[in-house]
């Protein structure tokens, strides 16, 4: 079909990389490009069109304004369809449709919205989500061929030093504006609040501390840290008051009159927070106006921008105090001021994997055919062999049209799934490391009726005491019809990873905890020891364990907690007991129930009392170093059954892959419903085994098997469970509720244990589909 109603470009402008003139047939706009380039191509197929009625002209991305056909009738909501041509007349494959959209605030104003700002073709609502792959990278690495020589200092391409001294400008200049907010916010010069400082808070603690003398060296208070800063603020200064407010508080000594002069300095001025909330509410705009004024390229603006916003986040999730946590500038002597980053962000959409995996690569960025081990140095036993160590290649439209190319090792230590998309690849530089991170979006299909004969696995959560530990989870798989049981393993010590027993967590005692028992067993134990910190942790467990012997073993963790628990309460009681023989008639009627908070408060009412402070005061001493210790146990119990969670959580999903089940079924809202039953009503066991539960944390290990499941494509569902211990799987007889592990059927006469029968309801129960799942003819 011939093209008809030529408009050219006249506007005597150099015509490369833009667009010669549009025509139109009636059905199809034509654009002609002048010359081939990238950026007119990324224009047509990327960019948003905006129709200009008035001056009937066509703007394509960020490229010049084109005449549009005079006969092109536009409307809202018509739909236009688009050809991209080449220079000499040819159609390319290059095509467009889209709906025309308009604006009441723009008169005569259309457009068609670019693909960036598109509706995603995958939602979240059927099952799509975005995903991370994190491979180690190395600049030169033995048996590849890279652009560094290995064993000698990496020399990056000049194009590269180019991006990381902008990025590195743009970061300084985001830093500087934020802080010259945050220096406009107070109405008090940083000067006068470091002058006050020198001036008088710093000399009156030196002369307190100067007349304390030797004999009171534990008394002596240290300068603010918080004031001792480039930036000091008036936060820092109401800081230092409530330091000062809760050592009078535990009457331990303060510089006379300091408090007061604090106060009446800070009291006098009042910040104003607008200039740092325009700076953070303008923060986009702010960022894009830098980068442009330094010429930087989108794949260099992402990772400043969101290295600066991740830090701005973090003051607000770490609840960081004004003087603190702010981006600093990057001087070379700063901690990462060397780490770089190169983000090259795609459309909505993505593109396919399998082009990375075995085809020509991705825009930007390509891989070469995976290396064999024993060229790469790496011998059969190590677990990087097991691995693809391969070439991977940056190439990156440059300046001028030239290519700027990176070449550099990576390892994969796991291949991109199958139909899936990449959304952005990054390559980062952080503490001396190079790390290359795809950010993917795959589906994970729901189960369909179909494919409801496919094995099914069951995962019954609980809290059972056991010989070794706690059992928190029961696992079966009706592919071979296995049982596995999840342990809390309270005697065994955490070994070597790789050495690690799978469906258990171990909780033995750890290696401080061996070192201290073992200076029980030799004797070390006594005032030769230097009275630093750990020196005086290790004396509480040696009060608390005075009549250990080797012969009894080392306590774990959890052990170690309840008997400082124990110990606290011993001693509470007998603080209470013998208060109630001193005060007699003047004992308060609620001492009885009186806790810990009960108690400080009784010593506060009786603080001129000398008989009743030689009571509380040598109870509050050492009751503050057992509470002290056990939060620190309680921290570090907590990160070691965490990482344990993580870790079962992928034993589940790796065994279940490895027998061929998809699908994994557990009972929706079981723990809301184990602790209704708990009440004053209910026996004694079942009231203990709440503190199983807290200590267990069934919960969080949901959690972290649901998202460990994400990454094993994984279906894991939740469906409600009538008596799943007590329905026999067997005959399906509802036998009565017991609080054994094991009872006897009453209709079978089998032996059947409460968990693994409700795993196998729970299997069995995801053979069944839900009601809205089943067809219209099966209702």
């Amino acid at each position: 079909m011939p093209l008809a109603k030529v408009v050219p470009l006249a506007d005597g402008k150099d015509r490369k990389g833009m667009i010669e003139k549009l025509t139109y047939d009636g059905t199809t706009v034509h654009v002609h490009l002048a010359s081939i380039s990238l950026k007119a191509t990324k224009a047509f197929t990327h960019g948003s069109f905006v129709f200009d009625q008035a001056k009937h002209s066509l703007t394509m991305g960020q490229l010049p304004p084109v005449p549009s056909p005079l006969d092109l009738a536009l409307e809202k909501g018509a739909t236009l369809n688009f050809q991209l041509v080449a220079p000499d007349g040819t159609p390319r494959k290059q095509v467009r449709s889209g709906v025309l959209t308009a604006n009441d605030k723009q008169p005569g104003i259309f457009r068609i919205t670019g693909m960036a700002k598109t509706e995603r073709r995958f939602p979240a609502e059927d099952g799509w989500g975005n995903e991370i792959y994190k491979y180690r990278a190395y600049f030169s690495h033995e048996g590849l061929v890279t652009d560094a020589v290995l064993g000698k200092p990496v020399e990056l391409p000049q194009w590269l030093k180019g991006c990381i001294a902008r990025q590195k400008g743009l970061w300084n200049r985001l830093a500087w504006l934020c802080r010259d907010a945050r220096r406009r916010c107070s109405p008090v010069p940083e000067k006068e609040i470091i002058q006050f400082v020198q001036e008088t808070i710093l000399p009156d603690i030196d002369n307190f501390n100067l007349a304390l003398g030797r004999e009171h060296a534990k008394r002596r208070m240290k300068h603010p840290a918080k004031l001792k800063v480039d930036m000091p603020g008036l936060d820092g200064l109401w800081n230092f008051v409530g330091e000062l407010r809760g050592r009078i508080e535990k009457e331990r000594p303060v510089p006379e009159g300091l408090l007061e002069k604090v106060v009446e300095f800070a009291q006098q001025y009042k910040p104003d927070y607008t200039p740092l909330n325009e700076f953070l509410n303008d923060f986009s705009e702010i960022a894009e106006r830098e980068a442009k004024a330094l010429g930087m390229r989108r794949f260099e603006v992402r990772p400043a921008v969101n290295g600066f916003k991740a830090v701005l986040n973090r003051r607000k999730t770490t609840g960081a105090p004004w003087s603190e946590g702010w981006p600093l500038l990057k001087f070379p002597d700063r901690p990462r001021a060397d780490d770089w980053g190169v983000h090259y962000y795609f459309n909505k959409a993505g593109v396919k994997s399998t082009l990375l995996e075995a085809g020509p690569g991705v825009p930007g960025l390509r891989f070469g055919v995976p290396a064999k081990p024993e060229n790469t140095g790496l011998t059969a036993g190590c677990r990087a062999a097991e691995h693809a160590l391969r070439e991977a290649e940056i190439c990156i439209p440059g300046q001028k049209d030239e290519p700027w190319r990176l070449r550099f090792g990576v390892l994969c230590h796991r291949p991109l799934p199958p139909n899936s998309h990449l959304k952005e690849w990054k390559l980062l530089f952080r503490e001396n490391k190079l790390w290359l991170c795809l950010v993917v979006e795959l589906q994970r299909p729901l189960p369909k009726p179909a494919e409801l004969t496919e094995p099914v696995a069951g995962l019954d959560i609980g809290w059972r005491r056991t010989e070794d530990g706690i059992r928190f989870a029961t696992l079966y798989e009706s592919a071979t019809g296995t049982i596995k049981d999840m342990t809390v393993d309270l005697h065994r010590s955490p070994k070597n990873y790789a050495e690690r027993a799978n469906f258990r967590i171990d909780f033995g005692p750890d290696r401080w905890t061996k070192s201290t028992f073992d200076m029980l067993t030799k004797g070390t134990v006594g005032d030769k020891h230097p009275a630093d910190q750990d020196t005086l942790d290790r004396s509480v467990i040696w009060q608390v364990y005075k009549d250990w012997k080797p012969s009894d073993g080392i306590p774990g963790i959890a052990e170690i907690v309840g008997t400082l628990e124990r110990r606290s309460d011993y001693l509470k009681d007998t603080a209470k007991i013998r208060l109630r023989r001193y005060l007699g008639i003047r004992t308060p009627p609620w001492l009885e129930k009186a806790g810990r908070q009960g108690l400080m408060k009784l010593r506060e009412e009786f603080h001129e009392d000398a008989g009743a402070l030689e009571i509380l005061d040598p109870w509050r001493e050492e009751d503050r170093h057992i509470v002290k210790f056990i939060a620190l146990f309680a921290a570090r119990a907590t990160r070691r059954m965490e990482y344990g969670q993580v870790d079962i959580a992928h034993d589940v999903c790796k065994y279940l892959r490895s027998k061929g089940v998809g699908r994994l079924v557990i009972e929706s809202k079981f723990l809301a419903k184990m602790i209704q039953k708990h009440d004053n009503e209910y026996p004694v066991s079942l009231k203990h085994s709440q503190k199983y539960r807290q200590f267990a944390a069934p919960g969080k290990f949901v959690e972290a098997l649901k998202q460990a499941a994400v990454k094993y494509g994984m279906v894991m569902e939740e469906r409600e469970a009538m008596n799943s211990t007590r329905l026999h799987h067997g005959c399906g007889h509802l036998n009565p509720a017991t609080e054994k592990e094991e009872y006897l059927c009453e209709k079978c006469g089998r032996v059947v244990k409460q968990d693994h029968n409700a795993a196998m309801n729970l299997s069995e129960l995801g053979n069944h589909p839900r009601p809205e799942e089943l067809e219209p003819e099966q209702v």
